[in-house]
């Protein structure tokens, strides 16, 4: 079980890190039309909308349900391992 925290822990850092390449892309499609060319851009530039609004949510999370004022509410839950290897173990 450790190890499934651990590569849970590394993959979520990994995913806050490198967002910033999906949000530049988002970016440049604003200011031009890119995304509107062919279906394999607008597929792409849905699939960066979509792990955008995951990292928005994630941060959301993080900052104002997952905190150590609610750690003994959320210590109960079948889904406690998840919520403690990603919101409570990196702190």
């Amino acid at each position: 079980m450790l190890n499934a925290a651990i590569i849970l822990q590394y993959t979520d850092q990994l995913f806050t890190q490198w967002i910033f390449l999906p949000a530049v892309f988002l970016l440049y499609c604003c200011f031009t039309k890119y995304h509107t060319k062919t279906p394999k851009r607008r597929l792409c530039y849905r699939i960066c909308l979509i792990l955008i609004l995951i990292f928005l949510l994630r941060c959301f999370c993080a900052q104002f349900i997952f905190t150590e004022v609610n750690y003994p509410r959320f210590a109960d839950s079948g889904l406690f391992p998840l919520i403690n290897a990603v919101f409570y173990q990196g702190q």
